[in-house]
C-alpha cells in the first residue's frame, strides 16, 4: 500500500496472511492519523474499497464484465469463462500429448518460490492456516475462477468451476474430458503438491457429487 505519511493517511485493515500492521515510527503516528484505544489506526478510518487511484481501470473491468454477461451465444457466458477455458485448453493439450506428469511437475516448480516463503512462516509461527490462505485467499488463480466459495479455519469448500465451459466444449469436440477427470488429473495433484511444499497435510474430496462441491481440509 502506498501511503503519504506527510498528509492525512488512510490505513488498510491488516491482512491476516501478512501479520500485524507495520510500526509507523517510534515517535508516534504521522500527523493527521487517528489511533484507536489499542494504539492501532482507528478502524473506522481503515475502510478502503481497493479502487482508490485505479478508478479508470475499475471502470474498464466492469465494462468487460458487463460485455461477458451480455454474451449469450452460443451459451450464456459466466464471469470466469476466459480463465476456465484457458485452463481447460492447457489441461487438454497435456492430456492429448501424454504430458500430464510434466504439466504438474512444471506447475509445482513455478509455484515453489512463493510456497517456500510461506513454509518458512509456517515453521516460524506454527500456524498451518497460512498454508490454506496461500493456496486459496491469496491467489487470484483461485478466486478469479470460483464463484461459490466458503472459508473457515482449516477448511475450504467451493464448487468446481469447469462444468459449463467443459460441457459446451465437449459438445463441439474441443475437449474429451469429464469434470471428474479434471479433478483427478489436475486439481488434486496440484493441491497435494502445494501442501507438500508447504509442509502440511490436506484431504481433498475424492469423487465429485451431483452438486460438484469440493472440500479441502487440513489434517494432522
Amino acid at each position: 500500500m502506498s501511503t503519504d505519511l506527510t498528509s492525512k493517511a488512510v490505513f488498510e485493515a491488516p491482512d491476516k496472511a501478512k501479520g500485524p500492521p507495520p510500526v509507523v515510527g517510534a515517535g508516534g503516528p504521522p500527523s493527521g492519523v487517528q489511533l484507536a484505544g489499542n494504539g492501532r489506526p482507528n478502524p473506522t478510518l481503515a475502510m478502503k474499497s481497493g479502487i482508490e487511484g485505479r478508478e479508470k481501470e475499475f471502470g474498464e473491468a466492469v465494462g468487460v464484465l458487463l460485455k461477458t454477461f451480455m454474451d449469450t451465444m452460443p451459451y450464456v457466458h459466466e464471469f470466469n469463462d476466459a480463465v476456465v477455458k484457458s485452463h481447460l485448453s492447457h489441461i487438454q493439450f497435456a492430456k492429448r500429448h501424454n504430458l500430464l506428469k510434466e504439466m504438474i511437475e512444471d506447475d509445482q516448480k513455478t509455484m515453489s518460490p512463493m510456497l517456500s516463503r510461506v513454509r518458512k512462516s509456517i515453521e516460524q509461527t506454527g500456524n498451518k492456516e497460512l498454508a490454506m490462505i496461500a493456496m486459496f485467499e491469496r491467489t487470484s488463480c483461485f478466486y478469479q475462477m470460483v464463484a461459490t466459495y466458503h472459508s473457515e479455519n482449516g477448511k475450504r469448500v467451493w464448487k468446481s468451476p469447469f462444468g459449463l465451459v467443459l460441457e459446451m466444449g465437449v459438445r463441439i469436440g474441443q475437449f474429451d474430458m469429464t469434470e471428474q477427470d479434471i479433478h483427478d488429473i489436475w486439481l488434486k495433484p496440484r493441491l497435494y503438491g502445494y501442501a507438500e511444499q508447504l509442509g502440511v497435510k490436506i484431504k481433498i474430496t475424492d469423487k465429485l457429487g451431483d452438486d460438484k462441491m469440493i472440500t479441502c481440509e487440513l489434517v494432522d
